[in-house]
């Protein structure tokens, strides 16, 4: 489309007079723009449009922030117990080696054989400190996930149901920005 086709708007709406058209009292300001006085002239609104969706957005960043701490948490659990039946695994792999190792010894097998075969099954045992210490932290951090989002729904979530129901005006974010 050319500069000489181009759509050319007649007239701006404000955001007051978009609502008053829409029959929609209810939708949120523009940014900059805060026109909380009613379409019918009466006293100001307790909560203005424009500041429902920041409650709105803040409640849902709430629970979002436990619901992902309580997935976090499920996550680490499962990893202990994953690696909790590796660690059973291996072990039973070692006691196997060491077993068939000793059994190569009896039937005259080089001792090189049976001594490589012994060394290995030394190395499984080893990694099962390792595992055994890993699942160990996995379940040490499901419980902090666990403690961090009870103490998040402690610490905030009185403010969160304040929000939600109460009838006043929210302070504007850029307010706390600087702060």
């Amino acid at each position: 489309m050319s500069e000489s086709e181009a759509i050319e708007p007649t007239s701006v709406q404000t955001g007051a007079e978009v609502a008053a058209a829409s029959g929609g009292p209810d939708l949120p300001a523009p940014a900059g723009e805060h026109n909380d006085a009613p379409a019918d002239g009466g006293e100001l609104a307790p909560v203005s449009s424009g500041r429902i969706v920041d409650v709105i957005a803040d409640a849902m960043t709430f629970t979002l922030v436990i619901a992902r701490l309580a997935v976090a948490a499920v996550a680490m659990r499962m990893l202990s117990q994953a690696v909790k039946g590796a660690y059973s695994y291996v072990e039973g792999c070692a006691k196997q080696v060491d077993h068939l190792a000793d059994v190569a010894a009896s039937l005259a097998v080089d001792d090189t054989v049976t001594s490589s075969h012994h060394d290995a099954a030394g190395v499984m045992r080893e990694s099962l400190a390792l595992a055994d210490a890993l699942s160990a932290e996995a379940a040490e951090m499901s419980t902090e996930f666990d403690n961090a989002a009870r103490d998040h729904e402690a610490d905030y979530g009185t403010v969160n149901e304040a929000m939600q129901s109460g009838p006043y005006d929210v302070a504007e974010r850029e307010w706390y920005s600087n702060r």
